[in-house]
């Protein structure tokens, strides 16, 4: 029999895919199962709008879960999750079979995909957690939502879908989960925009809430976006008191325990006592013993008694104290002499500043000299640096009202009414020194002769970046 030239060519390709297979390791077990998984659920996706358009943006967001974030890594969920493969079969054997999973199991824990590119071209993928209300789905309703967001212990943390066992509550929660860390503004508001296309959400009633990393998340996205937020609970964060004013309408519950070493308690207060001073509407509790983890037994009930007697306020909020800065393109202010009044204040041994862990460590020890007398902490840090070895002594003003206390603490140094030259930086703390000396002719062609150590206050939740903001100033005479 003769065999044509194409049919040869194609035995030939034939046979050798088949040597290559054959020389070829043995695919995993796991991996069949993940394909088929996938293929199942991929099918399954003209199924989306099977239970009605309440339940269709669910589904778009579930099925490719497993595909995206289920089967990337083969190590186990934690042990109260189900295991991700086991949840993709019963998400398809439930749709194929014609059976609603969500409403199948209310109250538990569905994870889903987020999926967003944004016009300048950047694209954020991310998975998270959510329960659905007590009543969904109903016609014409909207609900609560409640977005949590974790602390650093959860960067990039393998979920997969949670049976809760318990009944619904009154709201929509979510809880994403962030990979790389720390929060991006950006990210979080492309993720609340989605929430809100695909979900009945009462945009009155949207409340945040997050640990440690999540909170100063928590604090720095309120603080840039007021207006979409009807409460706030920061727990165990830190913010950004000048800017503190920008959240006057919006109530906010800030919970810390009483002895985090991890993120001092004083880094807080700092924040409740600017909000108090500007007539926010502030809760401030502390947790007798706790440390920096909230204790598992934290009444979110009470939590969320108190969210949903809050409604976003129809205020518009205060502009921004960063914008007052007057930051040039380059990232400074112009600088101006200032008077700073005389300060009692306390002192700190010597802190490398470029290392924020040991600042926040220096810095616990003034917070305790407040603590122990009754008070909460009221003042910025100031760090007066030597530019030559970049050591700092910080100091902490001692709250107002102990000045005239009695007997006198013999700890405390007042420092004296002084004049500066000052300016603020976005930038590094090298940018903020080498600055400091670019403009130190200028000075001195004013009559501004600069004297001693650079006096430098952080402004932002994170020091020493490319973004931070910090105030510079230097004694002159």
């Amino acid at each position: 029999m003769k065999i044509s030239t194409a049919s040869a060519s194609a035995l030939v390709f034939a046979l050798a895919l088949a040597c290559r297979a054959a020389d070829a390791p043995p695919v995993p077990g796991w991996q069949v199962q993940h394909d088929q998984l996938v293929q199942r659920l991929r099918a399954l996706a003209e199924k989306e709008g099977a239970f009605g358009p309440a339940y269709q943006p669910l589904y778009h967001a579930a099925l490719p879960w497993y595909e995206l974030w289920g089967g990337r890594e083969q190590h186990a969920v934690d042990p109260d999750m189900v295991a991700p493969e086991a949840y993709a079969d019963a998400l398809a054997g439930a749709l194929e079979q014609g059976r609603n999973f969500f409403a199948e199991h209310p109250g538990d824990l569905f994870p889903l995909v987020f999926q967003k590119t944004m016009p300048d071209g950047k694209t954020y993928n991310a998975n998270y957690w959510i329960t659905l209300p007590a009543g969904f789905p109903a016609e014409g309703r909207t609900f609560p939502l409640a977005v949590g967001l974790h602390g650093s212990g959860w960067l990039g943390h393998k979920i997969s879908y949670k049976k809760t066992g318990g009944a619904r509550g009154p709201m929509f929660t979510v809880t994403p989960i962030d990979e790389g860390g720390p929060w991006k503004i950006e990210f979080l508001n492309a993720y609340l925009d989605e929430l809100e296309r695909m979900l009945p959400i009462d945009r009155d009633r949207v409340y945040l809430s997050g640990h440690s990393l999540g909170a100063m998340a928590t604090w720095e996205w309120a603080l840039d976006n007021p207006e979409r937020f009807a409460a706030i609970a920061p727990m165990a964060g830190i913010g950004e008191p000048y800017r503190a004013s920008r959240l006057k309408h919006v109530p906010v519950w800030a919970i810390h325990g009483e002895n985090d070493h991890v993120v001092p308690r004083g880094f807080e207060e700092q924040m409740v006592t600017a909000l108090q001073a500007c007539g926010g509407s502030v809760r401030y509790s502390v947790i007798k013993g706790g440390g920096h983890n909230m204790p598992v037994d934290l009444d979110w009930g009470q939590i969320d008694a108190w969210y949903l007697r809050q409604t976003r306020s129809p205020l518009r909020a205060p502009s921004d104290p960063r914008d007052a800065l007057a930051l040039n393109d380059s990232g400074f202010s112009p600088w101006a002499v200032v008077t700073v009044p005389e300060t009692p204040s306390w002192k700190s041994g010597p802190v490398d500043l470029t290392n924020q862990e040991g600042a926040l460590a220096a810095a616990l020890p003034l917070f305790d000299r407040v603590h122990a007398r009754g008070e909460i902490v009221d003042s910025l840090l100031r760090a007066e640096a030597d530019p030559a070895t970049r050591l700092a002594t910080l100091w902490l003003a001692v709250p107002k009202t102990l000045h005239n206390a009695q007997p006198p603490d013999p700890s405390i140094v007042v420092l004296p009414e002084t004049r500066f030259v000052r300016f603020y930086l976005k930038g590094s703390i090298q940018q903020g020194l080498d600055h400091m000396e670019a403009i130190r002719p200028g000075m001195v062609a004013a009559g501004h002769h600069p004297t001693g150590k650079v006096w430098i206050t952080p402004l932002s939740i994170w020091h020493d970046s490319p973004t931070s903001i910090a105030e510079y100033a230097v004694q002159v005479d």
